[in-house]
């Protein structure tokens, strides 16, 4: 694919409550939702998108376990700024606080009884930096008193328990089963039992229109032969990896097999909406 394509905005298609939309008129709509939704990071839904049974997706990031009132998330990479300065790159420091505000609104709305981190809390590898300190503790101190929180060890995450042994939070697991459900970062094997919820990819999609103006945007994955659910990162500074441009997108976790993300689902949110897409494998044969 050359640079700058991306999948047509005329392969949406409906499914339960999403919109199809389809001429140029939809086309022009979408992409000022999406431009909207990108610069004001997101807009929390009255009412998530059931992928599966028992599992909603909302905008921004979040799946809600609705028979356990369990939230998920995954890839916040807390702290990621400071890491960027130390390789010369200077971003204001604001990720944490618009991640705060939307785990906010998302538990208000969602109520739930626990939170489940699937990884990368944390961004740097080999240290925690002062600025890591200060935002998972932010984070952990927000959610004291309002749901239990738990945490998945991410690759990103190798020194994250001497944080929440300070703050008496239990350390971050290798897994975690909610009822039935595996939950996992998803950057080693792990048993294949089940449906499983990750992250560690960064899904994203690009979105295109006939004059070649194109939209990125973070997107969740449902692969139903092999019942992975792929998490967006809801970090704002995580690039996301177009997932029909990259082939090899998948070979980053081994939950996937030779064919990768080719059978995955994309699924996107345009404000409230939930626009799921063919399979990756026909969106590569359509650009």
């Amino acid at each position: 694919m050359e640079k700058g394509e991306g999948v047509p905005y005329h392969l949406f298609v409906k499914d339960r409550r999403c919109r199809y939309i389809s001429g140029a008129r939809g086309r022009l709509k979408l992409v000022k939702s999406l431009l909207v939704a990108t610069l004001v990071y997101a807009v929390v839904a009255r009412k998530g998108f059931r992928v599966t049974d028992g599992i909603d997706l909302y905008p921004g990031g979040a799946a809600h376990m609705t028979d356990e009132n369990v939230l998920v998330v995954a890839d916040m990479h807390l702290g990621v700024e400071a890491a960027l300065e130390y390789q010369g790159l200077s971003v204001p420091r604001v990720q944490t606080r618009k991640i705060l505000k939307y785990m906010e609104e998302t538990i208000e709305r969602v109520r739930p009884e626990r939170i489940v981190v699937a990884g990368d809390l944390k961004h740097n590898f080999d240290r925690n930096l002062t600025q890591e300190w200060q935002e998972v503790t932010k984070f952990v101190e927000q959610l004291a008193g309002r749901a239990r929180l738990e945490t998945i060890k991410g690759n990103h995450d190798n020194f994250l328990n001497l944080i929440l042994r300070e703050l008496g939070v239990p350390p971050a697991k290798k897994e975690l089963l909610v009822g039935d459900i595996r939950i996992v970062h998803g950057h080693v094997p792990v048993g294949r039992n089940g449906l499983t919820i990750m992250g560690h990819i960064h899904p994203s999609l690009r979105l295109r229109d006939a004059v070649g103006a194109s939209v990125k945007n973070h997107c969740y994955l449902w692969e139903p032969e092999k019942q992975i659910l792929v998490l967006p990162a809801l970090s704002i500074l995580a690039a996301g990896v177009d997932v029909v441009s990259a082939l090899d997108a998948g070979m980053s976790s081994p939950l996937f097999g030779t064919e990768g993300l080719a059978d995955c689902y994309p699924i996107l949110f345009s404000g409230e909406r939930a626009l799921k897409f063919p399979a990756v494998r026909e969106l590569r044969g359509s650009v």
